[in-house]
């Protein structure tokens, strides 16, 4: 019966000798390549010949210096891993690389791989949930499982930990706020279009003069209204993305946030699925005819001197023109709520997905497209209880 073959990684008996009269020490070792050689080293002793050669077998055996071992920590797995995913999202990177920072590192960061456990995550995960809430816990948790992930390619973990850690429980829906209806729409574009001109009521004795704002609310509401477009979409749309003739807009840019939290014009929309061609109403068409004919800047809803708005700013325009009417909390998402209800019950789930720009149906269902379930036609029947 052939002798077995040494493990991978591993030397085998070391026997001492003598070459060319020095003391040597002999062994062969199985690399990571499966293949079986041998090593020998000297020394002016038999015992110092023989640590030569075990040190140079560890040497030889040991993981690259950038490779992940047991013997690595969280923190370093964290950062193997954020430094492996430069094709995400700038926005992406930063929120999972705050995760990092804020809780991953402080919690975990000095545990080596050897020492994690389903039960040590498990409470990790936990007390994140406790003293964040559960959507922080979520992220943490979707940052974590893709970290050991990594450690399991590297066969620095065995098995692969966070397959049994489950994730946070979501909590029970209370509902949502309602899409705007027509009158919520109507309200509101009036109170934009005297915010915009600067007309708007105010309080007694308030003598401030009043002049035309350039907070082009109307105007980008009317966009979002138009299209569905998400902020970051709307305020990175340049012309040249816009064919007025055939009435369609392709959504391929939005704003996003880098790692150091500013914002920049993103060349790519938040998902493959962002990536869309909409046909515009003829309104909307005819308001960005007159915007196309007085513009002075690339982006189609530029900031005052001609570069793309920040989101920030232009949400908290938003709410200022909102404040103290019955429209306060009404968000530019939530116009996007109202579009994705009337295509649905009009074209169906799939097209409001679309015209959204979501990968999955789930989403549209469970955030956007208001709906309410209706129970049986039992009028007649509960009539007879009355009768």
């Amino acid at each position: 019966m052939p002798r077995p073959p040494l493990e991978l990684e591993t030397w085998g008996k070391i026997r001492r000798t003598t070459v060319d009269g020095k003391p040597t020490a002999i062994a062969n070792y199985r690399g990571s390549d499966g293949r079986t050689r041998p090593m020998q080293r000297q020394g002016k002793t038999p015992a110092e010949a023989e640590r030569n050669l075990i040190k140079a077998l560890k040497q030889q055996l040991a993981p690259a210096s950038d490779d992940l071992s047991p013997d690595s920590t969280v923190e370093q797995l964290a950062e193997k891993w954020i430094d492996s995913k430069g094709k995400l999202a700038e926005g992406s990177l930063r929120i999972y690389g705050k995760a990092i920072q804020n809780h991953i590192k402080p919690g975990l960061g000095s545990v080596r791989l050897k020492e994690v456990t389903v039960p040590r995550l498990d409470r990790f995960i936990t007390a994140v949930t406790k003293a964040s809430g559960p959507g922080t816990a979520t992220t943490a948790h979707v940052v974590l499982r893709g970290m050991f992930a990594l450690a399991s390619r590297h066969g620095a973990v065995k098995p692969n930990p966070m397959v049994d850690v489950p994730a946070p429980e979501k909590p029970k829906r209370r509902g949502r706020a309602a899409a705007p209806d027509a009158d919520v729409i109507r309200g509101i574009r009036t109170r934009f279009e005297m915010w915009d001109a600067g007309t708007e009521p105010r309080e007694e004795g308030d003598r401030r003069r009043r002049q035309p704002r350039a907070s082009d609310l109307l105007d980008s509401t009317d966009m979002i209204i138009g299209s569905g477009v998400r902020t970051g979409e709307l305020l990175a749309l340049q012309w040249d993305v816009l064919d007025l003739t055939a009435q369609v807009v392709t959504i391929r840019r939005t704003i996003a946030q880098d790692r150091d939290e500013k914002f920049f014009v993103q060349e790519f929309t938040k998902s493959d699925a962002g990536y869309r061609e909409l046909e515009l109403p003829d309104p909307i068409v005819e308001m960005l005819l007159r915007r196309r004919v007085a513009s002075f800047s690339e982006f189609v809803f530029p900031s005052a001197v001609g570069t793309f708005r920040h989101p920030n700013n232009y949400r908290t325009v938003w709410r200022a023109a909102l404040r103290d009417t019955p429209f306060a909390g009404v968000t530019p998402k939530s116009f996007r709520k109202t579009v994705a209800t009337v295509i649905r019950n009009e074209l169906g789930i799939a097209a409001a997905k679309d015209q959204l720009g979501h990968e999955d149906e789930k989403t549209t269902k469970a955030h956007y497209a208001d709906e309410v379930h209706r129970g049986p036609a039992a009028g007649p029947v509960l009539a007879k209880l009355l009768s």
